[in-house]
């Protein structure tokens, strides 16, 4: 036990050195060294208590019997003989020894693994990881062309996944890897819906788990827990697109960081179960946070001076990219995956072995023309709008959902921590963040009930209470500072018809119901976090119900699949060619992982690719044109949005390049005049909706 608290002393000691910094205003810094020492204490009974719950138990057990052992052969000693005697004493003794051991031995791992996290990290083996069939993306008229093999109801497709938001592209690339015929249609773009108006947060939730404590929801803690297992599984898949970010709670008020810091030190015990561990939480002081955050305030609106922070650690992804990535993916395994591809009707029908088999007329929205898939099932992954593919198929189920609409802003990038983010925590119990992202601070989220719709758009009334829960924190910041702002939609899940008239409190897990009679699963609800781990549920169901022994299964390897970009980062350049400028190699690694080479190549062949659209960003046109023959990009709204991403972070600058990249997507994909001038129009028309109504 003594070893266990040492070396954990050692760590906790090492990681706090700042305590010997001065504080910004040098008062305080007793009580505040007390109050740490009194938390550390509480901290290693909590740690232990968690651990070491169980083998504390089997121990105290453990202990009474070999005492109880012990007693009686002292008081049967005249009935022993004097060899029997000697040999309980023995192994009394030896027993003791060794419960003493393996209880330090425990609490030593404990200690360890706090200095060392990637003991509680999982691990992954290069061995499952499967390659791409295809050395290059396969383009969308090359996906579009395997729907033909399929046009007959005696050759159906396994299942059609209806919706290329993060669900869909995720069951899609579970399903075609564990050796089903796969088919995918998406109405508008990949993640244009709610799956590319995400946070940008890869977590657990720290909100999740507050509610989880204080309203004893163990359905919230099963979500946290889970949530934190995939977080790991997340960044192995797209080490270019996701990342660790360190995130920040400034603290006010010492009971408020009692309160927050156990939170944090809960939040790490439960991803050290789960093997999810990333890094583990600790506090700044107030010099230290204050340096992290200029912009922080050190006295707020009520004279309060600022304590420290608190510091976890969490992910941050990519999201459109990251769903685009996995669309791509599952192309190059097989998948017909095609974008701009609206589902018109289904209806049952049988072949000539009298199978039931869904016919599917889609309409091919880029070229206007329309075709026909058979598939044996179909999953609805529709998001907000499965809804309206359920009444396609007058699917009889009961599940629905409570839409709830989400607005972020992004400002100025010194109102939030330099690569790193902050939680506001606001007064009515809602929790804003403050994330560095691309070069911007997104400020989010809101949650209310809303209508589904298609033009979803931020109001000016939560544009003003995400800038108003900050100021407490960073000052008044002026509406001028918004650069962009968007709205997205939450399919939260329910069984009751969606009568809830609050969202903030439901649960933001996943349902999945499935017809039997129509041959449709519907799946909604869940967050990007475990997109991986709903596709699995979803493929299990289909294996389960819908498929079962009709068709066999190979075993689940999404836990250990990477994504394309992400198989050969080690040919990736570290440093930037000497004729690569330095920004536009950053942007290049993090946004296209090995595909970097291609666009390398690219600007070689053609030393004018390497214009920049905008002088102030570092996206060059290259990347137009990769984007348009191998990334399934057939709108120029789907470039400055989704293959890149400054419609959500700078309207201005997102306006200022859309004649250059109309040129070029039109040079490139042979536009004649007249669909050049509706794509830019169409274009200038999008931004409409990064801006406050």
């Amino acid at each position: 036990m003594r070893l266990g608290i040492g070396l954990s002393l050692t760590w906790t000691f090492d990681s706090t050195s700042s305590l010997t910094s001065p504080f910004a205003a040098g008062e305080g810094e007793l009580v505040f060294f007390f109050f740490y020492c009194i938390f550390l204490v509480l901290y290693f009974s909590l740690l232990l208590q968690c651990y070491c719950f169980l083998f504390v138990r089997f121990s105290s057990l453990a202990f009474i019997v070999i005492s109880l052992t012990s007693a009686h052969a002292h008081e049967n000693k005249r009935r022993l003989s004097p060899r029997q005697f000697i040999s309980i004493k023995i192994m009394v003794s030896a027993a003791r020894k060794c419960l003493g051991a393996a209880t330090a031995a425990v609490a030593g791992f404990i200690g360890f693994s706090y200095t060392n996290p990637s003991w509680t990290r999982r691990r992954f083996d290069s061995r499952k990881t499967l390659p791409p069939l295809c050395t290059e993306n396969p383009s969308r008229e090359e996906c579009l062309t395997r729907f033909k093999a399929f046009d007959s109801p005696e050759t159906p497709m396994d299942v059609l996944i209806v919706g290329g938001g993060s669900v869909g592209v995720g069951s899609a690339l579970d399903a075609v890897t564990r050796g089903l015929s796969v088919g995918l249609v998406e109405m508008n773009d990949y993640a244009s819906g709610t799956s590319s108006r995400s946070t940008k947060l890869i977590h657990g939730g720290i909100r999740y788990l507050e509610k989880a404590v204080f309203h004893l929801d163990v359905q919230q803690l099963k979500l946290v827990a889970e949530a934190l297992r995939e977080r790991t599984i997340m960044i192995h898949q797209a080490p270019h697109l996701c990342h660790e970010i360190p995130t920040m709670i400034p603290c006010y008020d010492p009971i408020d960081f009692i309160m927050f810091w156990c939170g944090a030190k809960l939040y790490d015990l439960i991803a050290m179960w789960e093997r999810g561990t990333l890094k583990y939480s600790g506090f700044l002081t107030p010099y230290d946070t204050m340096k992290k955050f200029p912009q922080i305030r050190y006295a707020n609106k009520k004279g309060e001076l600022l304590c420290g922070s608190v510091q976890y650690y969490d992910g941050q992804m990519d999201d459109s990219r990251l769903c685009l990535s996995a669309a791509m993916t599952a192309a190059s395994h097989g998948a017909a995956t095609a974008n701009y591809a609206k589902v018109e009707k289904m209806e049952i029908v049988q072949n000539t072995a009298g199978e039931k088999v869904v016919k599917s007329v889609v309409k091919d929205r880029v070229k206007q023309h329309k075709f026909t898939v058979y598939s044996r099932t179909v999953l609805n992954a529709g998001g907000p709008f499965s809804e309206e593919v359920q009444k396609l198929m007058e699917d009889k189920n009961t599940l629905s959902i409570v839409p709830s609409s989400g607005t972020h802003i992004v400002i100025e990038p010194k109102y939030c921590p330099k690569e790193g983010a902050t939680v506001f925590p606001s007064t009515d119990g809602r929790v804003v963040f403050g994330v560095s992202w691309l070069g911007g601070c997104i400020v989010g989220t809101t949650d209310k009930k809303c209508e589904v719709t298609e033009d979803v758009r931020p109001s000016e009334a939560d544009v003003r209470f995400l800038l108003d829960s900050m100021e407490d924190y960073v000052g008044k910041v002026p509406r001028e500072a918004v650069l962009s702002a968007w709205s997205g939609i939450r399919p939260l899940a329910t069984l009751n018809g969606g009568s809830e008239t609050s969202t903030q409190n439901m649960v933001r897990e996943h349902m999945i119901a499935v017809d039997k009679d129509r041959l449709i699963l519907s799946v909604t609800g869940g967050k990007w976090t475990t997109y991986r781990k709903i596709a699995q549920d979803a493929v299990d169901s289909l294996r389960d119900t819908l498929l079962k022994d009709r068709i066999p299964f190979k075993p689940c390897v999404t836990e250990e699949i990477q994504l394309i970009g992400a198989h050969n980062m080690a040919s990736v350049p570290a440093a930037a060619p000497s004729d690569i400028p330095e920004d536009v190699h950053r942007h290049w690694r993090s946004q296209y992982g090995d595909r970097y080479n291609v666009l390398l190549e690219m600007v070689r062949r053609n030393p004018a690719a390497l214009k920049k659209l905008h002088p102030d960003e570092p996206i060059v046109e290259a990347e137009v044109i990769y984007a348009a023959q191998r990334e399934h990009c057939e709108r120029v709204q789907d470039f400055i949005a989704r293959r890149t991403r400054l419609s959500f972070l700078n309207v201005d600058h997102a306006k200022a390049i859309i004649p250059e990249v109309t040129r070029v997507m039109a040079e490139t994909k042979r536009w004649g005049r007249s669909k050049k001038n509706e794509e830019l129009a169409n274009a200038f028309a999008s931004l409409d909706s990064f801006r406050a109504n």
